[in-house]
């Protein structure tokens, strides 16, 4: 099977210690600024590649194009391996347009896929057409971004499942030779038609005798996966049965490509931080020194939809103005009830977003979530009521207000455990994000509830409260 060799890596700096590129960017642009080509380069080229994508990500376009300018083609492709989709993007169309081939011939196939991908399609068809290595990125442009055959490297080495074992380590031998150790320390096995029919651990094939065959030694029960499946489900299965690698096959069971453990490393980070953001409103790709106006469109909506469920909740307070008005100490333990239901809802809410998506949640095990939640929810509410209820006591001295603040309490928490759960079940069911700014849901229905009920059972027992107090 072809094979094409990984592009070099810039050599390592001569220092031992650890050189944070934040530090540097000021005096390289300093250098660039006063025009000292040599000395700047020569401060950042002692990088490391990942410190260099942090250098050039915080330069000013001017002073990224002329640093860029000094920089040959492979310098800048092991760069690009490093940087984030959006920032790579950006160096790519501050390169001129002839020179963007040149770096993504440096770069991994995966690698150069999605930067074309996001590339305006003018630009993306024109460096596609001057790379050498198009053969090999133009078929991972069929597949989106986020599944299994957009996030694959077509750089493998496969055996044939009726070579001997000496034939297999001589064409080892051969096409492995740039691969690192870590890329064949698993080696797939394949029929003469391509498709895909088991593996052997490299240990496994030296050690064997060199006139068996691979047929006879190698795994025939492997996992892999289609080309569309989505990169959080091979994340999973990689992370779960921790495998190193994953054969991705095409409908026809052919091999086409194989997944790597660093690459989905990225990938569940990036869910994990998508899934953080969702839940509280904001947009998954935002920064904290981003642009400005993009904090202000992914934010604003749920605020606005926040406002809403405030309102609600606040015209929950005005249906009992009387009964407030007759105790006014009431209002003091609103924000208590209603706060301490939120925490509890929230916490709910966080373990099963991430079950959810890590499979653990399932049709069959709803109603037992859903009574594991209720038992907390007593459990919380029952310790929670007694301390809240004994500071209304001796606060207030109302035995009566202790009792429906402790009530309160207890039913609010037992509410906010269920809302945690149907929640995010419920956006699933509706094919929506379990993670969609499910907090400010939760949030609204245990201010609301809260509010009413904490209300509802005040103005049952205004008597008696309006009496002891």
């Amino acid at each position: 099977m072809e094979h094409r060799p990984a592009p070099d890596e810039v050599p390592a700096p001569t220092t031992g210690e650890a050189v944070y590129a934040s530090t540097l960017t000021k005096p390289i642009v300093d250098l660039l600024e006063n025009g000292l080509d040599i000395e700047a380069l020569t401060r950042f080229i002692r990088l490391r590649p990942p410190d260099q994508a942090d250098v050039l990500d915080h330069l000013t376009p001017e002073t990224l194009r002329l640093l860029l300018d000094l920089l040959p083609h492979e310098a800048v492709g092991a760069i690009v391996e490093d940087l984030e989709p959006e920032a790579a993007v950006t160096m790519s169309l501050a390169m001129p347009a002839h020179r963007l081939p040149f770096v993504l011939d440096e770069t991994s196939p995966e690698v150069a896929a999605d930067v074309l991908r996001a590339l305006p399609r003018e630009v993306s068809a024109q460096a596609l057409g001057g790379m050498s290595r198009s053969a090999e990125v133009s078929p991972l442009l069929g597949y989106e971004d986020d599944a299994a055959g957009g996030l694959m490297t077509p750089d493998f080495v496969a055996l044939y499942d009726d070579m001997s074992i000496e034939q297999a380590t001589a064409f080892v031998r051969r096409w492995a030779r740039d691969l690192a150790p870590q890329d064949i320390s698993y080696l797939f096995v394949v029929d003469r038609r391509g498709a895909l029919s088991g593996g052997m651990s490299l240990a496994e094939l030296v050690l064997a005798q060199p006139h068996q065959h691979v047929s006879l030694l190698m795994q025939r029960d492997i996992f892999s996966v289609g080309t569309e499946t989505d990169q959080e489900e091979c994340a999973r299965l990689m992370e779960r049965y921790n495998l190193q690698s994953m054969p991705v096959v095409d409908k026809a069971g052919a091999l086409v490509g194989v997944l790597k453990m660093e690459d989905m490393l990225s990938v569940l980070q990036d869910e994990a931080t998508e899934d953080m953001y969702r839940m509280i409103g904001v947009y998954e790709e935002e920064k904290a020194l981003g642009p400005f106006w993009r904090s202000v469109r992914g934010r604003l909506p749920w605020l606005i939809v926040n406002l809403a469920t405030a309102v609600l909740a606040g015209l929950v307070v005005i249906l009992f103005e009387s009964t407030l008005q007759r105790a006014v100490i009431l209002a003091a333990f609103l924000p208590i009830v209603a706060g301490q239901a939120g925490i509890a809802g929230t916490q709910t809410l966080t373990v099963v977003v991430r079950s959810i998506a890590l499979g653990e949640v399932t049709g069959a095990n709803t109603s037992r979530l859903i009574l594991k939640e209720i038992s907390l929810g007593v459990v919380h509410g029952l310790a929670i009521a007694v301390l809240v209820g004994a500071v209304a006591l001796a606060w207030t001295g109302s035995g009566y207000l202790g009792l429906v603040v402790a009530a309160a309490m207890l039913l609010n928490l037992v509410v906010s455990g269920v809302s945690g759960v149907l929640v995010p079940l419920g956006f699933k069911a509706l094919r929506v994000d379990p993670a969609l700014s499910s907090a400010v849901a939760v949030t609204a229905t245990t201010d609301i509830v809260g509010f009413l009920v904490y209300l509802g059972l005040a103005w049952a027992a205004i008597e008696p409260i309006s009496r002891t107090l």
